[in-house]
């Protein structure tokens, strides 16, 4: 099993690098909703599925909080692209045999000018998206956990709204391996109204996600990786390491995979008593800025 699972990994990273454009770029939205939330999340390449100190971790596999024994409340802050900012707030109650959680998170993109079509400024608008998701996991055997989210989207442009309601369905198996998990998961599954008389797409997505945990030198590391099909994208993924030392520091590192624009990540975390404070920093090329995240993470007893 060890040796399949390798290989598997093996395959699907070496076919993300013959990645090309895809036939269909563009012609989806809402893609606020594939932003990593959070430190943790951005600082292992876009994912932080496996980290227990993620507590948004089930927005991007619905499953996986599931097999977790701990209540977290953590708020986060991401200082985005071009001067954006995304922020979010996450509460996740998970009891090994199933989990809830719920999230609200927003992107908001600040004041902007609003001029007519001789270039003369006619006043500022202020567009904000707004998402609210619900998730609910189940443990149906002791290697099989399955669970999903129900959120809704709310799009504020300069004169034109919409809503858009969508869904997430997450598996997680536990293979026959010592501390490994797998685990699937299509995202963004949905439907929106019309905004300003079209019909925009949801960024349909599916996710596979791997994971092995081991120790060394008495410390435990948990190596991972990753293949997302979006369905206006070509195929990509990511590699990612998190170290706990000590079981107060965390150091995480990834490298994504088939992006043009996004290539290493990097954090950590600081752990006292029951807070967590946590820091994530991406880099981005193609005269993009670099991102940063801030989060806070409370642990009830």
């Amino acid at each position: 099993m060890k040796h399949i699972t390798v290989t598997l990994c093996l395959i699907l990273i070496g076919g993300m690098c013959f990645a090309g454009i895809n036939e269909n770029a563009g012609t989806y939205g809402y893609k606020f909703l594939n932003v990593p939330c959070g430190p943790v999340a951005l600082s292992l390449a876009g994912r932080g599925v496996f980290s227990i100190d993620n507590p948004g971790s089930f927005l991007l596999q619905p499953a996986v909080s599931c097999m977790n024994n701990q209540r977290l409340l953590g708020i986060t802050h991401n200082m985005w692209l071009a001067d954006t900012q995304v922020n979010m707030i996450t509460y996740s109650f998970a009891q090994r045999k199933s989990h809830f959680g719920i999230a609200m998170r927003n992107l908001d993109y600040g004041e902007i000018e609003n001029r007519d079509d001789t270039g003369f400024l006619i006043g500022n608008y202020h567009p904000l998206d707004i998402d609210i998701t619900a998730n609910y996991a189940h443990r149906l055997t002791p290697s099989f956990y399955a669970g999903g989210n129900l959120g809704i989207l709310y799009q504020k442009l300069n004169t034109a709204s919409s809503l858009a309601l969508h869904t997430d369905l997450g598996f997680c198996w536990l293979p026959p391996v010592t501390d490994a998990k797998i685990t699937l998961a299509g995202r963004n599954l949905g439907i929106a109204n019309h905004t300003d008389e079209e019909r925009v797409k949801l960024p349909t997505c599916f996710e596979l996600d791997i994971a092995k945990g081991f120790s060394l030198a008495e410390q435990h590391f948990v190596l991972g990786g990753s293949a997302i099909q979006t369905l206006d994208e070509d195929l990509k993924g990511n590699i990612n390491l998190e170290c706990e030392l000590f079981q107060i520091l965390s150091l995480r590192g990834g490298y994504l995979l088939g992006y043009d624009a996004q290539d290493l990540s990097a954090g950590f975390g600081v752990k006292y008593k029951n807070i967590s404070v946590d820091y994530g920093y991406g880099s981005f090329n193609n005269e993009l800025n670099d991102v940063h995240s801030l989060g806070v993470t409370y642990r009830f007893k």
